[in-house]
């Protein structure tokens, strides 16, 4: 058994979501002392496992600081989350947290903030002007790029479902790309998922692949840069009737870490996203105890592969995992 070197998720409240096709924030989504400041989330997909898990993280920190937390759902348009941005600044909300989407992205929004005072901390997105802290993605990715190594050898046939809007994926597969390089003999196909419909998008890719590699004729593998393409491969494997295809992503939502346990996925690598969302709402309420001299940081930490070798033991050490 691998032995498992990470921290308890954090437990934490459930969040409601309420999407906002507008870009303006929703209504308050979770109580908090009277008088206390303002959390703003800007999602990238309100209903993703691993943004509600961040979301989770954050909440708890806010809630034991007497803070409220306001959340709006973007699906994944930058539009909408400079927007939004640009509406929790108005509103002089305490603080911004931003999910996913690179901070390239956001510089109408990030600069409406800066302008109103208000910290911005994004999860995964990188560090630019008005971003107080991010997490990084490369520890995760460069995980899973070796843990796919190990499996497929020196040699095989790979599909790889990327998804260049989001950073994490794009720094996900920036690790998968160096470390396939490394190794001529894989063969790599490349296609960009569409989002929303990331699983019929990987099934339609997935399909399309699988009628170019017939079974019993190689060594194939798919890797996705994050968990939801993963239940649309599982379904055109089920219906392809495909055994002999490995299949490695990242993330390690609840649905990831059961398909790891049921024998759907080769490996997953959990990322502490919890964590991760708890420990920038630290940042933030660090800098409003002092922020005079802020440095920008980055958080790193490291993620765990689950594989079947020791899916079982990471459930019983991280119970709140598959919740």
């Amino acid at each position: 058994m691998k032995r498992l070197a990470m921290t308890a998720l954090v437990a934490a409240a459930a969040v409601l979501l309420t999407a906002c096709s507008s870009g303006a924030p929703a209504e308050n989504t979770s109580s908090g002392s009277a008088g206390g400041e303002t959390l703003g989330v800007v999602a990238y997909i309100g209903t993703n496992a691993i943004n509600l898990q961040a979301i989770r993280g954050a909440t708890e920190v806010a809630e034991k600081a007497g803070w409220t937390v306001n959340v709006t759902d973007t699906q994944g348009n930058a539009d909408q989350a400079n927007a939004a941005i640009t509406s929790y600044a108005t509103q002089g909300v305490g603080g911004i947290l931003v999910l996913v989407y690179p901070a390239t992205a956001l510089g109408a929004g990030l600069a409406s903030a800066k302008a109103a005072d208000v910290p911005v901390a994004i999860w995964g997105g990188g560090l630019a002007d008005g971003v107080i802290a991010t997490t990084s993605n490369e520890a995760v990715g460069a995980a899973s790029a070796q843990a796919l190594v190990e499996s497929m050898g020196d040699e095989g046939d790979l599909l790889a479902l990327t998804f260049h809007p989001g950073k994490l994926c794009l720094d996900h597969q920036t690790e998968f790309d160096n470390a396939v390089k490394k190794v001529p003999g894989l063969n790599i196909t490349y296609n960009e998922v569409v989002v929303p419909g990331q699983q019929t998008s990987a099934a339609n890719f997935t399909t399309a692949w699988l009628a170019n590699h017939p079974a019993g004729q190689g060594n194939y593998g798919i890797w996705t840069c994050w968990d939801e393409p993963m239940e649309g491969i599982i379904s055109a494997l089920d219906q392809a009737g495909r055994t002999d295809v490995k299949t490695f992503s990242t993330n390690g939502s609840a649905p990831g870490i059961l398909d790891v346990q049921a024998g759907k996925v080769t490996s997953v690598v959990w990322q502490p996203s919890e964590d991760e969302g708890a420990a920038l709402m630290q940042a933030i309420l660090d800098w409003h105890a002092d922020s005079t001299d802020w440095e920008p940081q980055t958080i790193k930490i490291d993620g765990v592969v689950v594989d079947s070798s020791n899916v079982e033991e990471f459930i019983s050490e991280h119970p709140d995992a598959i919740k």
